[in-house]
């Protein structure tokens, strides 16, 4: 009883720090994925395999900046995230520390990584860049809906629901690909990217319509079913496209974080 007491005083006085720092980080990561993914799309090889921006060069060095100045920002929340698990050690709450330690892993995944994203020499960092970015947003949102005191406790999730999660992620993963192997004329990966949309399509509607018979509010269901259509719409405008359009590509790609953001709280009010 005493135990409790304590986790619930601990978990009623930063409260709102989890909050703002989840929410505050989970923008950050979104604004990167989104700097990213725009310069990327914008950028062509040539024969040599040397990367140049269609862009002007003051709009390209702006989208630059803004990525350099989140990812600083994101590198402050996560040091921060970490300094209030250790404040709390003594009765850590454990729906706190385990996105928090997330939120450090892909952190430091990125800033590893990071010297090598320049050029777009190797599409294998490119995956793993977009995929640990939409990590850190997952991780950030998670750390959020973790906050409210009626969540009492771990994230305890089911093994279907994280079969839902692995292909949400997979189907991050495999369009980064897409994206990544298309700069280098290599167009295999569109393929396993659309079988990965159909099987990530399936498991999360049928997370969407096992939620229908559970209590609590249905906003978030209609939500993630919104933004899985239209997933599902561009990328099929996307496959008839001869010369794939750069507006219709971006939002494509940033309708995946929201997706699985939307997902963490469908799940997180699942379990």
């Amino acid at each position: 009883m005493r135990e409790t007491a304590t986790l619930s005083t601990i978990s009623a006085s930063s409260r709102a720090w989890w909050r703002r720092i989840g929410a505050l980080g989970a923008l950050l990561a979104l604004s990167i994925l989104g700097a990213s993914i725009f310069l990327r799309l914008t950028s062509v090889l040539d024969l040599q395999g040397h990367a140049s921006s269609t862009l002007a060069a003051s709009s390209e060095q702006a989208i630059r900046m803004l990525h350099r100045v989140c990812a600083s920002g994101v590198a402050l929340l996560a040091l921060w995230a970490v300094v209030l698990c250790w404040k709390q050690r003594h009765a850590p709450p454990p729906r706190m520390t385990q996105p928090a330690l997330w939120i450090v892993a892909a952190t430091l995944v990125l800033a590893l990584i990071g010297p090598l994203t320049p050029g777009y020499r190797l599409a294998g960092v490119t995956v793993l860049n977009v995929s640990c970015g939409v990590l850190l947003l997952i991780s950030f949102w998670w750390l959020r809906e973790s906050a409210p005191p009626n969540s009492a406790g771990a994230w305890s999730l089911d093994s279907f629901s994280w079969v839902a999660m692995f292909a949400l992620l997979l189907q991050v993963g495999t369009g980064a690909a897409t994206s990544a192997w298309e700069m280098h004329a290599v167009h295999w990966p569109a393929l396993v990217h659309l079988a990965c949309g159909f099987f990530c399509a399936a498991m999360i509607g049928l997370v969407v319509l096992d939620q229908r018979d559970k209590s609590g509010p249905s906003g978030c269901r209609w939500v993630v079913a919104g933004l899985l259509a239209g997933q599902l719409v561009l990328g099929y405008l996307l496959m008839r496209q001869d010369q794939r359009s750069i507006a219709l590509s971006f939002v494509h790609a940033m309708l995946a974080p929201l997706l699985a953001s939307a997902f963490v709280s469908l799940l997180k009010r699942r379990s």
